[in-house]
């Protein structure tokens, strides 16, 4: 295997349609094989960690995801990968650019629109993540792997953190992994607000509450103290997120699931054109014409 076999034709996003990574079935192996086809696959796997962390946030949930069969890969899953590679070949031009030129004035690739102000958003994906597959016929789930994704995005400026992780239980609703997303969150928050403190800006970039946006419902609803039924089964440390709102340390708002930047680390999207806008409010060609 290398990387000469990655053709550059159209490859718009990372993900292979029909073949989501979490659908991939596990091939039995002779011992030597697994190993090396686990060694390949895990040399792959610290690079694309690293692009997904630093220059390319677009990446960050099909690597969180792909990274969870990293002990017991099957070559689907390496041709998974080398997907992905395909699709940075295509996009090379295309991320958050950082130079170790010594300039007088700061230079920014990015065109996200500029506030002085921090953007929160928190997004989460109840369930398995192949978007592909037809509501009509609804695959088998295996156990310990159909777990729900939950993230959040923060942006000042340009892309400043984000987050694309596997719940590691079961989310009773919804509701749950939604309200698990914006506690996360608002834990950064807290450390973030520490550094700002730190360097003495934290007036100048957090000087009150802080606006997160989430697209479910039935979290902004939660957040407020209006919990239905449906949600008596959550336990009480996520009230956490309730008292941080008690102490005007955050708000929180509903924005349109389109809208929510954070979509963009949580499931495998089918709606290609959705993701290139997304990606594009986050990133931009180093060279434009």
């Amino acid at each position: 295997m290398n990387y000469s076999s990655a053709s550059t034709s159209s490859y718009v996003t990372p993900y292979r349609s029909g073949l989501a990574i979490d659908s991939i079935p596990v091939s039995p192996l002779s011992s030597t094989k697994q190993d090396k086809l686990r060694l390949y696959y895990q040399s792959l796997g610290g690079s694309l960690d690293w692009l997904a962390h630093t220059t390319h946030p677009d990446l960050s949930m099909v690597v969180s995801l792909w990274a969870q069969h990293q002990s017991t890969p099957s070559q689907g899953h390496v041709d998974a990968a080398l997907h992905v590679i395909k699709y940075i070949a295509q996009m090379k031009t295309l991320g958050i650019y950082f130079s170790r030129c010594k300039q007088s004035t700061l230079e920014s690739f990015l065109h996200f629109p500029l506030s002085s102000s921090l953007l929160y958003m928190a997004n989460a994906n109840w369930g398995p993540q192949d978007a592909s597959v037809s509501k009509s016929k609804p695959p088998e789930l295996p156990s310990f792997v159909s777990w729900s994704m939950l993230a959040f995005y923060i942006d000042l400026f340009s892309p400043l953190h984000w987050m694309s992780k596997c719940q590691m239980v079961t989310a009773g609703s919804s509701a749950e992994v939604e309200i698990n997303a914006m506690d996360k969150c608002i834990k950064f928050l807290l450390e973030l607000v520490q550094l700002f403190d730190f360097l003495d800006v934290k007036d100048l970039f957090m000087p009150g509450v802080n606006n997160i946006y989430n697209d479910n419902q039935a979290c902004i609803n939660w957040s407020k103290s209006l919990t239905t039924k449906g949600l008596c089964h959550i336990q009480m440390k996520e009230n956490h997120v309730r008292e941080k709102i008690a102490k005007n340390f955050v708000t929180i708002h509903h924005v349109d699931g389109k809208l929510n930047l954070a979509d963009l680390f949580t499931k495998e999207m089918i709606d290609t054109s959705h993701f290139v806008e997304v990606h594009d409010m986050m990133m931009c060609p180093r060279f434009q014409s």
